[in-house]
């Protein structure tokens, strides 16, 4: 008799494997619903935050073409970049300027005679600098009376009025210098001493007085302060830190270095470039949102490939909107310039995207400035209307947000229905395993009988029957 041989306890059934093949039999095509259904859902949200992310970029570029700042901005210009840095606000007037850049401000600077070394001594008293206004009144004593400690003492003085302290060796010996730490006339650095009849040596030796005779000051000017020097037009102008911001009302001119009696030009003049610049960054934002519209829409017939939101009405209501919001007239604006078309704007009808003709858009810009404010700006102009189009759906809690929603919460649910697909499934593998297992036991009971039986049919004795 065939016996069944494996191995189960009772049986020799393999009852683990049978278990789990049952059950992943049982499992899988709706756990290969669930995954399919989540990746697909999992891709459409991707796809609607692709969408938003290239209409939040062509918003961006909509913003600055809304700003009437864009459209009052002024530029300045300089023949020689190399003696001027030059910026411009939206209050400047245009207008063509002879510029000379005869003087640059300047620290003051002063030294002493020579010591023999750093570690020399000076004397003892009173050091009294003043800066702009404003005096230190450092006491030197015999315990600090060097040039080092001289120095250090002006440069760590809470008071500090606005000068720093320094020693520089030459072949005479070591010299104690005092530079201002600001330019400009106004910060010329003068040095008074008082000493009694304890002075240790000679501390009247940094005394500076800038009204005095030079040739009888005991510490010498190395560098005058002086202030800068602008000539515009012929009318002069000085400034303690080379800027000149109040010269021309919204004009600010900087002083990099000198050219004395050499005459320049400064154009200050609408700053059209950023016009153009803006327009350009408009119709790109466009195009590529149309790109990303295209894709996520597109079909290949012959692949039967289709795009994440092919046949999607929220993305046809959007895609047919603006291109609809592209051939609007503005109300209000210049007659002649009151579309995209007219300032050579236009769409290319075979791929649907912006295409501009820098010819005629660098004309107008140039006769028309004023008018593209009117056409673009303000809360009915082109850049408005196209804004509150987009907003509607990139918005928070807009429609893009709402679809985004309504997929989150179907992976919401198809997470919930996994749970449950588990939680069934235990229920399902204990039942087969409780059934599996009574089967073992009565398999391994009918085979025990078996043996039973063969065993006692094979002790019968055998009978010889004769014909």
């Amino acid at each position: 008799m065939a016996q069944i041989i494996s191995s189960g306890i009772g049986s020799g059934l393999d009852i683990t494997g049978l278990v789990s093949q049952l059950v992943q039999a049982e499992r899988g095509p709706a756990e290969n619903r669930l995954n399919t259904s989540e990746v697909r859902a999992q891709s459409r949200l991707s796809a609607f935050g692709s969408l938003k992310s290239a209409l939040s970029s062509f918003q961006s570029s909509l913003d600055k073409l809304q700003s009437e700042g864009l459209y009052q901005a002024r530029k300045a210009s300089v023949s020689d970049k190399d003696l001027f840095t030059v910026s411009s606000e939206t209050t400047a007037s245009a207008g063509n300027y002879t510029i000379q850049s005869e003087q640059l401000a300047s620290r003051h600077k002063i030294a002493s005679a020579a010591y023999a070394d750093d570690d020399a001594s000076v004397g003892t008293g009173t050091l009294n600098i003043t800066v702009n206004g404003d005096t230190l009144a450092l006491t030197i004593d015999a315990a600090g009376d060097s040039l080092t400690e001289i120095r250090d003492a002006i440069n760590e003085a809470p008071a500090n009025p606005g000068v720093t302290a320094s020693i520089i060796r030459d072949e005479d010996g070591s010299h104690l210098v005092f530079s201002a730490t600001e330019t400009g006339a106004a910060n010329t650095v003068t040095v008074s001493v008082t000493t009694d009849v304890s002075d240790t040596g000679n501390l009247a030796a940094l005394t500076f007085d800038p009204l005095a005779d030079p040739q009888t000051s005991p510490m010498a000017e190395k560098q005058a302060a002086v202030d800068a020097m602008l000539v515009i037009d012929g009318f002069t102008a000085f400034s303690s830190n080379n800027v000149f911001d109040e010269v021309l009302e919204g004009v600010s001119i900087t002083l990099k270095d000198s050219d004395p009696g050499n005459v320049h030009t400064l154009d200050v003049s609408r700053d059209e470039s950023s016009v153009k610049k803006s327009i350009q960054q408009f119709v790109d934002a466009y195009n590529s949102l149309r790109s990303t519209i295209d894709t996520l829409t597109a079909y290949n017939a012959e692949t039967g490939q289709a795009g994440l939101l092919q046949g999607d009405s929220t993305t046809a209501r959007l895609s047919a909107q603006l291109r609809q919001s592209l051939t609007l007239t503005i109300s209000g604006a210049n007659r002649d310039l009151d579309t995209l078309a007219e300032i050579g704007i236009s769409t290319n009808f075979e791929t649907g995207r912006l295409e501009i003709d820098n010819d005629t858009l660098d004309s107008l810009v140039t006769s028309n400035f004023g008018d593209f404010s009117a056409l673009f700006a303000g809360d009915s102009g082109f850049a408005a209307q196209l804004d509150s189009v987009a907003d509607v759906y990139s918005r928070f809690d807009g429609i893009l947000d709402t679809r985004s929603n309504g997929i989150n919460a179907q992976i919401d649910r198809i997470n919930s229905q996994r749970d449950a697909l588990n939680t069934r499934m235990v229920s399902v593998e204990a039942r087969y395993l409780a059934q599996f297992t009574a089967l073992d036991g009565l398999l391994g009971e009918l085979n025990q009988t078996s043996n039973f039986l063969t065993t006692q049919l094979g002790n019968l004795p055998t009978f010889n029957q004769e014909k």
